[in-house]
């Protein structure tokens, strides 16, 4: 193996913090999930790696410091006056699993995910919108897409936090506020409509409120109370759905009473 200062890029004076320093900057440049398929980095990970396993113990770096050089097999070897010491680290599989734990590679490598919930209104919801985060010091533009439901979670990978082996997630919870007029489910509208009695009665128009302004539909005779009407709606993919409301009159006149009366007898109502 070679000198492990050398592969970690620092002097034989260098303390414990610019060790690790150097370590961690080079694990994160060559770890095997950032380079996917490189044989020549996942080798040199392992080579900085068992650098680091000497220079990070105290004992394993004096000892190779009064040696000069050793041999990493299965141990190193160094001459101390006429008797030949080997010190065996046992299975590297072992040291590099434990390295792995201990730094927070391979699938604790990431940084922590972050979770956001926004709130849109219906008509960014809708039509889309661009919000901008603040993580991790860096600005990140969001597409929100357009006619999103309520509750719609988005995950865009590796803009959380940073971490030694990378980034984690950002995921994003919409929210959208409730509207006055309207509900939405991703697709279609939802309204209601309030119908004066005479109207839903004998017939006539009504204006539906929609999100460009309003239209005017046809209320034919004997329109029950809460009857759904579909109208075509540009804005969204779906439909409007407004519901018929009766609208009563304020009062009654003793007259319009008298008539009224006489009339459901008539009818049988």
């Amino acid at each position: 193996m070679k000198d492990p200062y050398e592969v970690l890029g620092v002097s034989r004076n260098a303390t414990d913090e610019e060790i690790k320093k150097a370590y961690r900057r080079l694990a994160r440049k060559y770890h095997p999930d950032l380079n996917p398929g490189d044989k020549n980095a996942e080798a040199k990970f392992k080579e900085i790696n068992e650098a680091y396993s000497i220079l990070s113990d105290k004992k394993k770096r004096a000892e190779y410091d009064e040696a000069g050089r050793f041999t990493f097999d299965e141990g190193f070897n160094f001459t101390r006056g006429e008797k030949t010491y080997t010190h065996y680290f046992g299975n590297f599989g072992d040291i590099f699993e434990n390295i792995f734990s201990k730094y927070g590679f391979g699938e604790y490598a990431k940084g922590r995910d972050v979770h956001y919930t926004i709130d849109l209104d219906l008509e960014n919801a809708i039509k889309g919108k661009i919000i901008t985060l603040n993580i991790d010091g860096e600005r990140i533009n969001v597409k929100i897409p357009p006619c999103v439901k309520n509750g719609t979670k988005l995950r865009i990978k590796e803009k959380g936090e940073r971490g030694p082996g990378g980034r984690g997630d950002l995921h994003i919870t919409v929210h959208i506020k409730p509207h006055p007029y309207f509900t939405y489910d991703g697709k279609n509208l939802y309204t209601t409509v309030d119908v004066p009695l005479k109207t839903m009665m004998l017939g006539g128009k009504a204006k539906v409120r929609t999100l460009d302004g309003f239209v005017t539909i046809k209320i034919p005779p004997g329109t029950q109370n809460e009857q759904i009407f579909k109208i075509r709606e540009k804005a969204i993919p779906g439909d409007l759905y407004a519901t018929a409301r009766v609208k009563m009159p304020d009062k009654i006149s003793k007259k319009g009473e008298e008539i009224l009366r006489k009339f459901f007898e008539e009818e049988g109502l």
